[in-house]
């Protein structure tokens, strides 16, 4: 299982998986679809499904263009306001691309119909990936924006990919003085204009401090 990871509009992802055998490729929240047809065709790789985390338009407005692009293209997530979703996926549900498998597992907070994926392929030594969208950006916690279950504000071990831009307003904006002498070691510069993605490796901040929970 290969994975691309595809910087756009300055401060977001896009994702490609590859299944490497087969050479069939699903993508992750598609939001500018012909820099993503740009990778597609350097792979040279078969794009079948979208995965859709949420439906907000920084991770879901190239739905429709590329379904218009690739005929018989499946989008598939959990809210019916998806753009161009072709079916609603269910809290559990398991999906299979190739020797990939796919867990959809329904973390709502950023948004209800919020949904991230877990996938794996059996037997294989490339380590498993989870996509959770706006779900859980770094310093901790899932992105609140809507009541959550109390079960989701305990911190997580990992965050995802925090885009510069959106990292520095929120460290300048709401980060207490005590949080940013611990925030600034790892995110001092816009690495991701290197082409170098911007994760804390290994962050434990509690839910109070982290400004991406707050509720908008």
């Amino acid at each position: 299982m290969k994975v691309k990871v595809i910087p756009v509009l300055e401060d977001n992802y896009m994702y490609l998986v590859i299944e490497e055998r087969t050479r069939e490729a699903v993508a992750v929240d598609v939001a500018v679809p012909k820099r993503l047809l740009e990778i597609v065709g350097r792979e040279r790789v078969s794009l079948t499904t979208v995965l859709t985390t949420h439906h907000h338009w920084d991770h879901a407005r190239g739905n429709a263009e590329l379904a218009r692009l690739l005929p018989g293209l499946v989008v598939l997530g959990a809210d019916e306001r998806i753009c161009a979703l072709t079916r609603r996926l269910a809290h559990g549900e398991e999906l299979r691309f190739g020797a990939i498998h796919v867990r959809c597992l329904l973390t709502p907070g950023h948004t209800l119909g919020h949904m991230s994926y877990f996938l794996w392929e059996e037997e294989c030594p490339d380590p498993p990936a989870v996509f959770s969208g706006t779900g859980c950006p770094v310093p901790t916690c899932p992105t609140s924006l809507c009541p959550i279950p109390l079960s989701l504000t305990h911190p997580t071990p990992q965050g995802m990919h925090c885009p510069w831009p959106a990292a520095a307003h929120a460290w300048r904006a709401q980060f207490s003085r005590c949080t940013r002498a611990w925030w600034r070691p790892w995110a001092p510069c816009p690495l991701r204009h290197r082409g170098m993605r911007t994760m804390c490796p290994r962050c434990r901040q509690p839910w109070a401090k982290n400004s991406f929970t707050t509720p908008s």
